[in-house]
């Protein structure tokens, strides 16, 4: 990934130096301020597979609970 445009806040993705990090740099909207994470192979595979899982669930409709009765429900409750 490639930051366009450093004051909006853009996350880079890559490598660290020796390759055995894969290293998150967040901008936090200024050019000199980012924070700086570093994940192992386990956590960036997580991490992927997380997006992932939120990725698909956008598209589902969200299922809702309807009561069938509601003034029976009432009087229960």
């Amino acid at each position: 990934m490639k930051v366009l445009d450093e004051g909006t806040a853009e996350i880079l993705v890559g490598r660290d130096a020796a390759g055995t990090f894969v290293e998150l740099r967040i901008g936090r909207g200024e050019a000199e301020a980012f924070e700086l994470v570093r994940l192992n192979r386990d956590e960036a595979r997580r991490l992927t597979a997380l997006i992932l899982f939120q990725t698909g669930r956008l598209d589902r409709a969200r299922t809702r609970w309807v009561v069938r009765d509601a003034d029976r429900a009432r009087e229960s409750a």
